[in-house]
C-alpha cells in the first residue's frame, strides 16, 4: 500500500486544544483513563515493535488506511506515560491531518506519520495530545483547587512530569 505524508491542518494550537477536548468527550475519554480502549473504540489497533525495527528514520508512528482502519506502532522500550502521549499524538495525525480534511472535502488516501517527523504536523499532534490528555479548562480547574505541583498532575492526568509542565506553561500557569 502506498502512503502519503500527513499535511498540516493549519488550524490555531487554540483551535487544536478545543477539537482534541471535543474529541475526548465524544469517545467517552476521561482524564487519567487508560488511552488503548479508545484506540480500538476507533477502529484502530496498537502494535509493540522492537527498538531495532523502530529505529529507522523513516519508519512510521501511524499507518492510516481508513477511517476506521489504523495501525499505531509503539516502540517496546518505553513506559507507560510515554506510551500515553505517543498514542494521543498519533490520534492527533489521524483526526487533524486524516479525518479533518476529508470532513472538509479533501481527497485523503493513506496517511503514514513518521516516527521522527518535524514541523508544523508533529507540532500540531502534539497540541492535539496535550489537549486530549489534559483539557485545559479541567486541568485549570485542577491546578486552582491542588496546586500546580507537576509531580501531582504527573499522576492525575498520566503524563510525565515533563508534559504536566509543558502544559502548565502553554496554559500561562506557571
Amino acid at each position: 500500500m502506498e502512503y502519503k505524508e500527513p499535511t498540516a491542518s493549519n488550524l490555531s494550537k487554540q483551535a487544536v486544544d478545543r477539537l482534541a477536548a471535543d474529541v475526548a468527550r465524544q469517545v467517552g475519554f476521561q482524564s487519567g483513563d487508560d488511552i488503548s480502549p479508545i484506540v480500538q473504540k476507533l477502529g484502530g489497533r496498537i502494535q509493540i515493535r522492537d527498538l531495532s525495527e523502530v529505529a529507522d528514520p523513516s519508519s512510521g508512528s501511524i499507518f492510516i488506511r481508513g477511517p476506521r482502519e489504523f495501525d499505531i506502532v509503539l516502540p517496546s522500550h518505553t513506559g507507560l506515560t510515554r506510551d500515553r502521549f505517543t498514542i494521543a499524538h498519533e490520534l492527533g495525525h489521524l483526526v487533524l491531518h486524516y479525518i479533518w480534511p476529508r470532513h472538509r472535502g479533501a481527497d485523503v488516501g493513506p496517511t503514514m506519520a513518521r516516527r521522527y517527523g518535524t514541523g508544523r504536523v508533529e507540532w500540531e499532534a502534539n497540541w492535539f495530545a496535550a489537549g486530549f490528555l489534559m483539557p485545559a479548562e479541567d486541568f485549570k480547574e485542577f491546578v486552582r483547587t491542588s496546586g500546580s505541583n507537576t509531580a501531582l498532575l504527573s499522576v492525575r492526568y498520566g503524563v510525565s512530569p515533563a508534559a504536566a509542565e509543558v502544559r502548565l506553561r502553554s496554559l500561562n500557569l506557571l
